[in-house]
């Protein structure tokens, strides 16, 4: 049930990207650079700026009905990120007691704020990279990525990792049944057979991946990668890069200068 459930995800964000709102209408490349300077600016806030980051909420709170994408996709894959940070943020909060501010009898420590802001830095960067999936298909993304200059190895390695993911978990789901099926009443696979389990899975993956190369090779494949060609910027795509970048400027400024003014006072 669990990789049926992981092989139906990964398909749910395909058929999102394949939606006709003005967001998915955008060139690959403005929603790329746009993302990346979204990430960078919350990424960029100091641990203790916490209140910063809370207007830059409305980037996805914004985008995200615009584009008429559902929440719950992007929430259900944005919970396998957090559990990693909350064991980051867990030390802030033994180590950093420092006292800041009180309320209502309730002290909030300096290591709280710390806590509070890598979550919510969390929550908003892998946010907005599972809305620019969602939005743009994953071989446009890692073109406009060659475009800026990521090695070719490296963009291939990418597409491949992530459309050949699924196969290997309908791989292992194929596996499982037939296991299911002659182990009476099992609901799992037994741990004393877990290693032959696993074993025979990368023999197939890899029978799978030579399969896929030779049908590669007979189309012509000769190790570059090459993305759907896309037109050239028009003026809605300028006007959406141009705002989205001015407001991104707007509200990292205003914040970092009353962070920098509270320092100096």
């Amino acid at each position: 049930m669990m990789l049926n459930h992981a092989i139906g995800g990964m398909d749910r964000l395909e058929r999102l990207a394949l939606r006709n709102s003005a967001i998915h209408r955008l060139h690959p490349m403005a929603k790329l650079l746009t993302t990346i300077a979204y990430v960078v600016v919350v990424l960029s806030f100091p641990s203790q700026n916490f209140s910063g980051m809370l207007s830059f909420l409305l980037y996805p709170a914004v985008l995200t009905p615009w584009s008429g994408t559902p929440y719950w996709p992007l929430t259900e894959r944005l919970l396998l990120a957090l559990p990693f940070s909350l064991m980051g943020g867990v030390a802030n909060l033994i180590l950093l007691r420092e006292t800041v501010f009180i309320i209502g009898g309730f002290s909030v420590t300096r290591g709280m704020i710390s806590f509070a802001s890598i979550m919510l830095k969390t929550l908003l960067s892998v946010f907005a990279v599972l809305l620019l999936i969602a939005v743009t298909s994953f071989a446009e993304i890692a073109r406009q990525l060659a475009r800026l200059g990521m090695p070719n190895i490296l963009c291939l390695q990418l597409v491949m990792t992530y459309r050949y993911l699924s196969v290997l978990l309908i791989e292992a789901a194929s596996m499982f049944t037939a296991y299911i099926l002659r182990a009476s009443g099992e609901k799992a696979v037994k741990m004393k057979d877990m290693g032959s389990f696993l074993g025979q899975l990368v023999l197939r993956s890899f029978d799978r991946a030579e399969r896929v190369y030779q049908a590669m090779k007979c189309r012509g494949f000769q190790g570059v990668y090459y993305g759907k060609a896309r037109d050239r910027f028009r003026r809605c795509d300028y006007i959406y890069v141009s705002v989205f970048m001015a407001g991104l400027m707007i509200l990292r400024w205003f914040n970092l200068s009353l962070f920098l003014g509270e320092l100096i006072m």
